[in-house]
């Protein structure tokens, strides 16, 4: 029988100001997990990421040839999470653009039975704050923006929507749980689609 599994997920720096609260099955990947965060945290999702858990590295492209770290990779698209033996308050980290690298701090809160007609629902974002995430620049330079946001009061910095189309003033403070699911929802399959059947 399916579980439903609780994270906590806040960008590295910033975790009182930016962070979810998610629910997906255990029957999902890794890579479905990485997809949610992106998605929730309005990533473009452009760029590689990683998942390291237990000193393990989950990868969301795995090529043996072009690797050249001491950790073998292991594929995150074809591991479900119920197969990780996870436990209650273990640490994930999630490592995304390792040219600007935006990190990810992954707390697992624990699990429920899942219950039957609500397959659709999930993934879910149950709690949060903070807007999201900028694509191409680092956690230590988002944390900048977000200070200098506090020290004026307002926002003169711009990021691209999710659709990668146009910019919008970027304003750390504005989160709406309603807004975050529903993106959630419009972009989980493309990126995940992207990142799995795209070139």
């Amino acid at each position: 029988m399916a579980n439903v599994l609780t994270f906590k997920v806040e960008i590295d720096g910033l975790e009182n100001k930016i962070w979810r609260k998610i629910e997906i099955t255990d029957t999902r990947t890794v890579a479905d997990l990485a997809y949610t965060i992106l998605a929730s945290f309005k990533s473009l999702a452009y760029h590689l990421y990683s998942i390291n858990y237990k000193e393990k590295i989950y990868d969301c492209w795995v090529c043996i040839e072009d690797d050249h770290s001491e950790i073998p990779p292991i594929n995150a698209v074809i591991t479900k999470l119920s197969g990780l033996g996870l436990k209650e308050n273990d640490h994930m980290e999630m490592e995304y653009d390792t040219g600007s690298t935006t990190m990810f701090k992954i707390t697992y809160l624990g699990s429920r039975p899942f219950e039957k007609g609500n397959g659709m629902h999930y993934p879910y974002i149950i709690d949060g704050k903070g807007s999201g995430m900028i694509d191409d620049i680092t956690s230590n330079e988002l944390k900048k923006v977000v200070d200098d946001i506090d020290k004026k009061g307002k926002s003169n910095y711009y990021a691209l929507e999710m659709d990668g189309r146009r910019s919008k003033i970027y304003d750390y403070r504005n989160f709406d749980l309603s807004k975050n699911n529903l993106q959630v929802r419009r972009y989980f399959y493309k990126i995940k689609y992207g990142y799995e059947y795209g070139e």
